[in-house]
């Protein structure tokens, strides 16, 4: 495993919990599987990891990493990202999306 130093960049991280109405469960899926295969062919993306919780139906967990802030900036420029913010417009969430994003240490 290399460190952040060694590989001249930070991970920036971005994790986020989604609370999706069940009405909108098919078109979410379909949408956020459309981001993943695009955020995959992204060069300055490392890793976008999803799933839903064991627990609680339509509720949603997130990981992705990417090489350095401007790889995240790259990924919400790309035009997979530009699908996800349209169905974002539909208000498909029962409660506001949690995001946190950090830097690795």
């Amino acid at each position: 495993m290399t460190s952040s130093a060694e590989t001249k960049y930070k991970v920036f991280c971005v994790n986020v919990n989604l609370y999706v109405k069940p009405g909108k469960r098919e078109e979410f899926l379909a949408v956020i599987r459309n981001n993943q295969k695009g955020t995959a062919k992204e060069p300055l993306a490392l890793d976008y990891t999803w799933g839903e919780s064991t627990t609680e139906a339509n509720t949603f967990y997130f990981q992705e990493k990417y090489k350095g802030k401007e790889g995240f900036e790259a990924h919400q420029k790309a035009p997979h990202f530009a699908k996800w913010e349209e169905f974002v417009k539909t208000h498909p969430f029962t409660k506001d999306p949690e995001v946190m994003l950090f830097e690795a240490a």
